[in-house]
């Protein structure tokens, strides 16, 4: 019998920085998965990805059980999130393998639980959780739940290039830079919060422009201030990032012409940096336990 876990993408996050000394962010899902599959299986096990793997384990000694006897359990990852993008590729393929896994074991954990198993494998993001909220990735712990926007998309523009979230955080200097950000970031979080509460997307625009713009000084992000100025002048809400990738997202409601907006992205020859620009709604985080969103979508 086959078990399934499914987990949305991020496109980045909406802020992210340094707060009363602690790293926070507030990443957001958008429609886009991975499919962890898992099924018990005498011959021809594939082992797939490390990490994922790990997961496996990880709920294993969770609930007590030996670690040993997760040996025959065969795992495939379906995905169609960018590797390497800041688009929470590792971090869905590990929570869709723990639900899948929790599902073979039937046994169950709750969204926050999930994410602090996560991250003890490595630093996750708050896409697992439900409701957008302020969530420190290094202990998987939701600081305050903010609540769901409603009617919005994102247009989003992904490179060739590629950057390991890793080798940003072993920067040595990492913790000093952000630092010098707090008042902004602290900031920013205030206008997510209040965008959010009031589903206001001026105010979760100008969040994410903000964060954006602060960390510039970790990793800048090539075109930035020209894209933030096409999507101001196009009426857009705002511009956030991939803190730690190498994706940007330009924040637009249900009605606006995201192709239009695409073509003056291009006209600008922004289409030479980022040779994938398309649009994604932005969805409710959480795990899927079954089969019925679009999976089937490969951009």
């Amino acid at each position: 019998m086959k078990y399934y876990g499914v987990c949305p993408a991020s496109c980045g996050e909406f802020v992210q920085g340094i707060m009363d000394n602690e790293e926070y962010l507030s990443s957001y899902a958008v429609d886009m998965y991975s499919t962890s599959v898992i099924e018990e299986k005498i011959n021809n096990i594939n082992i797939g990805p490390r990490k994922s793997r790990k997961a496996i384990e990880a709920v294993f000694e969770k609930f007590n059980l030996l670690t040993k006897e997760s040996k025959n359990i065969s795992l495939n990852i379906q995905s169609q999130i960018p590797v390497g993008k800041g688009m929470a590729s590792s971090t869905a393929d590990i929570g869709a393998t723990i639900v899948a896994t929790l599902s073979l074991i039937q046994k169950d954990l709750n969204s926050e639980e999930i994410s602090k198993l996560a991250a003890s494998i490595e630093p996750t993001d708050s896409i697992y959780i439900e409701n957008n909220n302020i969530f420190n990735p290094l202990t998987g712990e939701v600081i305050k739940k903010l609540g769901n926007i409603k009617n919005s998309r994102v247009v989003i523009l992904e490179p060739n290039k590629t950057l390991n979230t890793m080798k940003i955080r072993n920067n040595p200097n990492y913790i000093e830079i952000k630092r010098q950000n707090k008042e902004i970031i602290k900031e920013a979080f205030y206008f997510l919060e209040e965008g959010i509460r009031k589903n206001n997307l001026h105010d979760i625009g100008k969040a994410c422009t903000m964060s954006s713009l602060a960390n510039e000084n970790i990793d800048k992000k090539e075109g930035l201030s020209e894209i933030i100025e096409i999507a101001k002048n196009y009426g857009a809400y705002g511009v956030n990032i991939a803190h730690s990738g190498t994706v940007v997202g330009i924040i637009i409601d249900k009605y606006m012409n995201d192709i239009k907006l695409i073509e003056l992205l291009k006209q600008n020859n922004l289409g030479s940096v980022y040779n994938k620009i398309y649009t994604l709604d932005i969805i409710d985080g959480g795990i899927r336990r079954e089969l019925k969103c679009n999976t089937s979508k490969i951009l």
